[in-house]
């Protein structure tokens, strides 16, 4: 705890030292970069108004030569947010924002996610990433701690991400190809253009990877079109459709240490035995209409529906193949005004969010792969509804004050149509209010103070709930709600032309939700509430402006979560340290273009060790990681081309890409590929 306080001062000493220093002469003066402007908090605002850490990455000229295959590889260098499993498409990328999502065996938990403005995460707080491409992202907006008073349920963190918009030009043609080790091969297709007062982009995309270890296959396909309509000079209406379809996502599974040192490209054995996987099919729509009647003010209306049909296999026999038909919708209402309050600007938003998610779920038994007897019959639905309201009120010249509430109303019920166990039928009505109150303070016009409380609520989902240990179907009685109460201070700014921020935060939770599994079931995760745990930690982060075509970033984390009180089988873990979370994180970040058209990136990072479960009797070891990336591109009228190469785990260590919490049998790794290579060649065509 003490390396933790003194560098936690000198960070926040440096900074302000920073933001005290004197204007020099015109011909030295500090660099003044464009206002970055974000919309994660439901308006459009400036990052240094709001009273939280905000991370916003927009779309840099090295993004375009990336792989395109995980969300990551965009969010790159962001202090406090942690991603692992990038190479196991049936278990989907996991993303952790302050420990909050670090539980989930799949999909993204206890983070809310948009894209477009159309939510991504379900009414029950879970969120599937397969149907994002990370080529298609434009922006993204890191919200790093609660955002509940917002968005509600499962909102330890935000995630909002603007796809690529429509180009100026009135047509554009795009295509690329990626190759590389183990059977990587991705083609892409982008297209747009804009027409007086319309503009469209339409994207479509095709994976395939033999994956470096064994049955770890994956195929998908996804496309989107996102229309823009300019109704009239005061309105704008927004249509999105967007198609994904996995026919294949294998799943290699977790290995026991030994079985690491001993061949690390080995599948589980169960796993394939009992071909774990799953396969996909999602069509998705959404609809945006915004409208200012008045100056200062702004209405809009969103309104999204899903569909998913979803099948996997898991590694054991008993009920061991899930199907569901998932039917998902929703609509949200604000509205938003600018005036004054006691003679100074003040902005209030308010709105409601409703969503419904329908969920047609059977279990058959899995027999070496091959669909069995049924085990389970029923019908989950959730129905969310949740009004809020946030003012933003610049009380002094150099004070801003923010309060924002929301209220959380959610109704689970199961019909139990499968009668052979007893009928299992229920419901279950979860709701609970959340708050926040921040502060900013502006020490001049580029740097600022900020403090903020904020509490967080989050349900568990349906797959959680649905999940239960007693073998029985409906919901699992003995899971309750998490509730986090989070206070956080920060310093950010810009000095010379460097960008900085630190940002020290204390949140304690209750019932806190965390996996485990069953020796009769490898591989299920079920759930359960430890009694309290607490997070400590600091992140801070330094970007440099552009020097002669060469721009760097560096980021450190400082995570101290641990449990305090928390009694398992009559073993008390009070004090062991939250399973999944390293302690340290250490990311760089190197980017140069030469205006000859050559063009590099090396981006590095230091995982440090952490437990993979509860009690603390096994962890995974701290890790080292690169990628190169160079390439060529040049312009010649109409026609614009590129070419690139890369290097992924550029230092050839052995890791683990992916820890699975508290697994049975120790089956916790799964490890990572060794150094491999990429590349592609990317064109831009705009004929007209």
């Amino acid at each position: 705890m003490n390396f933790f306080y003194i560098l936690t001062s000198t960070f926040l000493l440096v900074s302000f030292a920073l933001a005290q220093e004197p204007e020099l002469a015109d011909s030295t003066k500090s660099v003044i970069l464009n206002p970055i402007n974000i919309t994660a908090t439901r308006s459009e605002r400036q990052s240094k108004e709001i009273p939280n850490a905000i991370t916003t990455i927009g779309r840099y000229p090295q993004q375009n030569y990336q792989p395109g295959v995980t969300l990551d590889e965009f969010a790159r260098s962001t202090p406090g947010v942690f991603f692992q499993n990038q190479a196991n498409f049936s278990q989907d990328l996991r993303i952790s924002i302050r420990g909050f999502g670090a539980r989930s065996a799949f999909g993204v938990r206890g983070i809310q996610m948009r894209v477009d403005g159309i939510p991504q995460t379900l009414p029950d707080g879970q969120t599937q990433l397969d149907s994002i491409d990370p080529s298609l992202i434009e922006q993204m907006e890191i919200v790093r701690g609660p955002l509940a008073s917002l968005y509600g349920n499962a909102s330890g963190g935000m995630i909002g991400i603007t796809t690529r918009a429509a180009p100026d030009e009135r047509f554009v043609l795009a295509p690329r190809q990626v190759f590389g080790q183990y059977g990587l091969f991705k083609s892409e297709l982008f297209a747009g253009g804009r027409h007086e007062r319309f503009d469209y982009t339409v994207f479509g995309s095709h994976l395939q990877q033999n994956g470096w270890r064994d049955h770890s296959n994956v195929q998908n396909y996804f496309s989107q079109a996102k229309l823009n309509f300019k109704v009239g000079d005061d309105a704008d209406l927004m249509l999105l459709f967007r198609k994904f379809y996995s026919p294949e996502a294998k799943d290699p599974g977790g290995l026991t240490l030994d079985q690491v040192r001993a061949n690390p490209k080995q599948a589980a054995s169960r796993n394939a035995q009992f071909n774990a996987g799953e396969e996909v099919n999602q069509e998705q729509m959404g609809i945006r209409f915004r409208k200012r009647p008045a100056s200062g003010q702004e209405i809009s209306f969103t309104a999204h529906m899903l569909h998913r049909d979803f099948q996997n296999r898991l590694p054991f026999f008993d009920g061991g193949q899930v199907q569901f038909d998932r039917l998902v919708g929703g609509v949200s209402l604000q509205y938003r005004r600018d005036h004054t309050l006691f003679n100074r600007p003040n902005r209030l938003i308010v709105g409601v969010d409703y969503g419904i998610q329908n969920d047609d779920r059977q279990r058959f038994n899995n027999d070496a792969g091959k669909r069995g007897a049924l085990t389970l019959n029923q019908i989950e639905r959730v129905q969310n509804v949740g009004p809020f309201f946030r003012n933003e009120w610049r009380m002094l010249d150099k004070l801003d004050l923010v309060l924002g509430g929301r209220w959380d109303w959610l109704h689970y019920q199961v019909n139990d149509t499968f009668k052979d166990d007893g009928n299992q039928s229920g419901d279950k009505t979860l709701s609970q209010g959340s708050g926040t109150a921040g502060l900013v303070y502006h020490l001049n016009e580029q740097h600022q103070l900020y403090t903020n409380v904020a509490s967080v609520f989050e349900t568990p989902t349906t797959t959680e709930l649905v999940n239960n240990p007693s073998g029985k179907g409906g919901f699992n009685p003995n899971l309750s709600p998490q509730t986090s109460v989070s206070q956080e201070l920060g310093v950010r700014g810009i000095a010379r032309g460097f960008q900085y921020e630190t940002a020290l935060f204390y949140i304690h939770s209750w019932n806190e939700i965390l996996p485990f599994e069953l020796p009769s079931s490898p591989g299920r995760a079920f759930f359960r509430n430890t009694g309290e745990s607490s997070r400590l930690g600091v992140e801070t982060r330094l970007a440099s402006p552009e020097w002669k075509g060469l721009r760097g970033e560096i980021s450190y984390t400082y995570s101290d979560f641990e449990f305090e009180k928390f009694i398992v089988d009559a073993v008390n873990l009070k004090g062991n340290a939250f399973p999944g979370i390293p302690a340290h994180r250490w990311e760089g970040l190197l980017r140069y273009a030469h205006h000859y058209g050559f063009f590099g990136q090396i981006h590095v990072q230091r995982v440090g060790s952490f437990f993979v479960n509860d009690t603390n009797s096994a962890a995974n070891q701290a890790y080292n990681l690169g990628q190169l990336l160079v390439g060529w591109g040049r312009r010649y009228r109409w026609l614009e081309g590129s070419i690139f190469v890369g290097i992924n785990n550029l230092f050839d260590e052995r890791y683990n890409a992916n820890t699975r919490i508290n697994a049975a049998f120790g089956r916790y790794f799964e490890p990572g590929a060794p150094i491999n290579a990429f590349g592609g060649l990317r064109i831009r065509i705009t004929p007209f």
